[in-house]
């Protein structure tokens, strides 16, 4: 019972000033739609409209958002474009963005080519954050459809389930399916890029938090498998103390607002 009234912690790094200061990762209800917003409950004075859908709302509410962080316009590859003989087009990506603090990679189709065949690819957004809980909670992400009408066609988020207490990595892959021509899209900050819902009905309370100067590291290292685990590939309870400290070290440090 006092579990179930205990809020789970989700602490938010990142050493991305931008995302920091102007797109946190936030609650869902946030990022309810303006088209959303505006529309009437009933049209004609008696036909409901989706505003009477309880399920979008809750789809919102119960949720938390990653925002994008920055202006990007990416243009994607077509069927004549040639792809790297190892699948990974890292290279090959056209994005124009209004800041350097965004980067993009991706999976060799090798991984998943039951799934890719001979025309689909990903694209992976590296997310500047990095998310840690205590708890093994797990969260469905998925791609929110209703916030990407102009995305929705051409850009596929591959959904998962997940928990940060193993890994705190929050990048985003993306599956897209080659047309005859390139296909550019513009992505504007704020868009809602990943939606998360906790498979829990407990609250889940967000701690945001700016990692300065090369912290950031000790989150790469570890998603790399090279933090919490010792030479003979066993997990180390000295290393894992060491990253509890750390983790306890930047909460104190970060507990007023870092400001741009």
């Amino acid at each position: 019972m006092f579990k179930r009234n205990k809020s789970i912690v989700l602490d938010c790094y990142t050493d991305n000033v931008y995302a920091y200061n102007f797109a946190k990762i936030n609650y869902g209800h946030h990022y309810i739609p303006d088209w959303f917003k505006e529309m009437p409950k009933r049209k004609f004075g008696y036909m409901p409209t989706i505003k009477k859908c309880p399920g979008i709302v809750s789809y919102y509410k119960q949720s938390i958002v990653i925002p994008m962080w920055c202006d990007v316009r990416l243009k994607l590859p077509s069927l004549s474009d040639r792809v790297p003989a190892n699948g990974n087009f890292k290279e090959f990506i056209d994005a124009t963005t209004s800041h350097n603090k965004i980067d993009f990679s991706s999976h060799p189709d090798e991984q998943f080519l039951g799934f890719a065949k001979n025309d689909g690819l990903n694209l992976k957004i590296l997310s500047p954050w990095y998310i840690h809980c205590k708890e093994p909670t797990q969260f469905t992400m998925t791609q929110p459809l209703w916030s990407q009408r102009g995305l929705m066609e051409h850009l596929h988020l591959l959904p998962g389930t997940i928990d940060f207490k193993t890994q705190e990595s929050t990048n985003l892959n993306y599956f897209f399916i080659r047309k005859e021509k390139k296909v550019t899209l513009e992505i504007e900050p704020l868009t809602p890029l990943a939606i998360l819902h906790p498979n829990t009905d407990r609250k889940v309370e967000i701690r945001h938090h700016f990692v300065r100067d090369s912290a950031m590291d000790i989150f790469k290292a570890r998603f790399l498998g090279m933090f919490n685990k010792d030479t003979t590939g066993s997990f180390s309870d000295a290393i894992r103390k060491k990253k509890e400290i750390f983790l306890r070290k930047v909460d104190k440090v970060n507990n007023d607002a870092w400001e741009l």
